[in-house]
């Protein structure tokens, strides 16, 4: 509901606070009501229409201002960015409402480290690390066989490549990295990804490929190849935003 070209608040309850005042934010921010440029209400006033304390709202601009929605000027005020109401932001502010990481930042993330370990476990991958690879991947043929969810044995064959580099540093960056892939925005935007014709099927290719370039050696080959299946993941997650729950802006009224 708006009032004057501004969104009327209601109270929030005392139990989630912070991140109610930073939903209704990026509402306002999402439905035009706070166009890009703007600045916000002073804290003082955001504190009275939202009837909480002035920290919580100051929690929630700094969630926000961290997610790329805003911007807080020092002695100037708080303003709305130019990209603060697109896609990427809004679901880096909600992912930092829930205290978890954006789906977009993670795939980045995987992108930077999961080529270098295909490189150099195609350079150093012994007899060990092929067949614990050669079972992951035939592991995945049979779950999907069965119509049962691949995201398990999937994270598994990335965590088994990064082993197979015998680089410990990148190891535990992508045990990390699987340990966050386990958040639940991440598992429903990958598991609806993963729910398009044929993705699974294709995501399992590119494991075959990445593997096979491993067991050559082919070090560029195997870096190429994962460089693709991070693309694509990134291009299949995108293609997802639109329909994710809470992803359109609520209707007033």
């Amino acid at each position: 509901m708006s009032r004057g070209g501004r969104p009327v608040f209601r109270a929030v309850e005392r139990s989630k606070v912070y991140s109610s005042v930073a939903d209704q934010i990026l509402a306002g921010v999402r439905s035009g009501a706070f166009p890009a440029g703007d600045p916000l209400p002073a804290e003082r006033v955001l504190a009275e229409q939202f009837e909480v304390g002035r920290g919580s709202v100051r929690e929630a601009i700094r969630v926000l201002e961290h997610a790329g929605v805003l911007d807080v000027r020092v002695g100037s005020g708080t303003y709305v960015l130019g990209d603060g109401g697109s896609r990427e932001s809004v679901l880096r502010a909600r992912a930092a409402v829930a205290g978890e990481h954006s789906p977009l930042d993670l795939v980045v993330a995987r992108a930077s480290v999961e080529p270098a370990c295909a490189e150099y476990a195609a350079q150093a991958r012994n007899s060990n690390d092929l067949k614990v690879l050669q079972d992951l991947v035939r592991k995945q043929e049979e779950v999907l066989r069965k119509g049962e969810d691949p995201s398990t044995v999937d994270a598994d064959f990335h965590l088994a490549v990064a082993a197979a580099s015998h680089n410990s540093v990148l190891f535990s960056l992508e045990r990390n990295l699987v340990d966050l892939m386990g958040e639940p925005m991440w598992s429903g935007l990958k598991g609806r990804s993963l729910g398009r014709e044929n993705q699974s099927e294709h995501y399992l290719d590119h494991h075959r490929q990445i593997l096979l370039a491993i067991e050559r050696r082919d070090h560029r080959r195997a870096r190429q190849l994962m460089t693709v299946h991070m693309s694509e993941i990134e291009t299949g997650l995108l293609a997802e935003l639109g329909s994710y729950p809470g992803d359109q802006a609520p209707a007033d009224g």
